[in-house]
């Protein structure tokens, strides 16, 4: 009996953990990462929400992929700064190129939160939502000067 209690338990925990709801904040600079951040937790407010705070390093081709030019321990010290009220895992990946290392750690139902700063072109960070968007995966974007979330559909 004892046995499939804790069976049911594992089974319960493993739906739980999939139906979580996955939040993507890709570090971009340290203050656009943190506005982006703090959406994510107004946005994950009171649902089955978790954060994942990536951070995608790109190493030249020269460098063997495993070997950062970065050290690894400096970047965790960095994703370690950052403050979240819902439960928050640091990630780092290390990619030849940087769209491509963060699209690698996505998942199909990932919601991708990003902040970027009011211009009147298209900022890097916008290119980058609107080329995900594209790929299928959901993007909201977070004006820095006000905080207030904006969904590009252009």
């Amino acid at each position: 009996m004892r046995l499939v209690k804790e069976n049911d338990r594992r089974v319960a925990e493993r739906v739980q953990q999939q139906a979580r709801l996955d939040l993507v904040v890709p570090f971009t600079t340290p203050r656009l990462t943190q506005a982006a951040l703090n959406a994510a937790n107004r946005l994950g407010a009171g649902l089955n929400a978790e954060i994942r705070l990536l951070r995608v390093q790109v190493v030249p081709f020269p460098l063997d992929l495993k070997h950062s030019p970065v050290p690894v321990d400096f970047l965790r010290r960095q994703l370690r700064t950052f403050s979240s009220a819902l439960p928050t895992r640091g990630e780092i990946r290390l990619a030849r190129e940087s769209e491509a290392g963060l699209v690698s750690a996505l998942k199909k139902n990932s919601l991708v939160i990003l902040a970027s700063p009011r211009r009147p072109w298209r900022t890097r960070t916008e290119r980058l939502a609107l080329k995900l968007r594209r790929a299928g995966y959901t993007v909201v974007m977070v004006s820095n000067k006000d905080g207030a979330e904006r969904e590009n559909n252009a």
